[in-house]
């Protein structure tokens, strides 16, 4: 039986015991808008940025037990990605991608980063009329190159604070091919709000 550990902080995840994994949470912020004031008397409000918190990404440790090659391990947690925001306007969507930094485990080369997938499992949001939901037909491959695969997505609601929480669930696709070794892999998240 061969164990593979992921552990997650913020900024750092590691699978050891035969793989290992990090992620970093990675925010775009907004990018201002130019406008254009207008002579009119009876003007239209202006939309109100949307500022993103830290993220944050839980538990710090998801172990895979893989004992069987050529099956799917699951991770035995989910992981559960959070931010909030403050501001934000009803019609512009925001979205969550994920993606691996490099092809393949350091030092574990012939063990891709395509060989985890993810999936979203749950999608909520509090606060005003923001809006969260996953990304339909998951499980996906986990890709190497931004902007990553998205997960998860929704309205940013209107003006005000929300706090959004995304359930995330990993396997990892076991082969006779991989050997057990202590590997990094890091993963970012990026919310993107426009």
């Amino acid at each position: 039986m061969r164990k593979f550990i992921m552990l997650a902080t913020v900024g750092t995840l590691v699978l050891a015991g035969g793989l290992a994994w990090a992620q970093k949470a990675r925010i775009n912020p907004r990018r201002p808008v130019p406008v254009i004031q207008s002579a009119s008397p009876a003007r239209a409000p202006l939309p109100m940025d949307t500022t993103l918190s830290t993220m944050s990404a839980a538990p710090a440790t998801i172990q895979f037990t893989a004992n069987n090659p050529g099956s799917a391990v699951a991770g035995n947690s989910s992981a559960t990605v959070g931010w909030t925001t403050q501001g934000g306007t009803s019609g512009n969507t925001w979205t969550l991608s994920i993606y691996a930094n490099s092809a393949s485990f350091v030092g574990c080369t012939t063990v891709p980063a395509s060989a985890v997938s993810v999936s979203c499992s749950s999608a909520s949001v509090t606060g005003g009329k923001a809006t969260a939901s996953c990304q339909s037909g998951g499980p996906f491959t986990l890709p190497s190159t931004a902007p990553g695969q998205q997960v998860a997505s929704g309205d940013e609601g209107n003006s005000g604070n929300h706090s959004y929480t995304i359930g995330l669930s990993y396997q990892f696709t076991d082969s006779w091919e991989f050997i057990a070794n202590t590997c990094p892999l890091t993963v970012t998240y990026t919310v993107n709000a426009p």
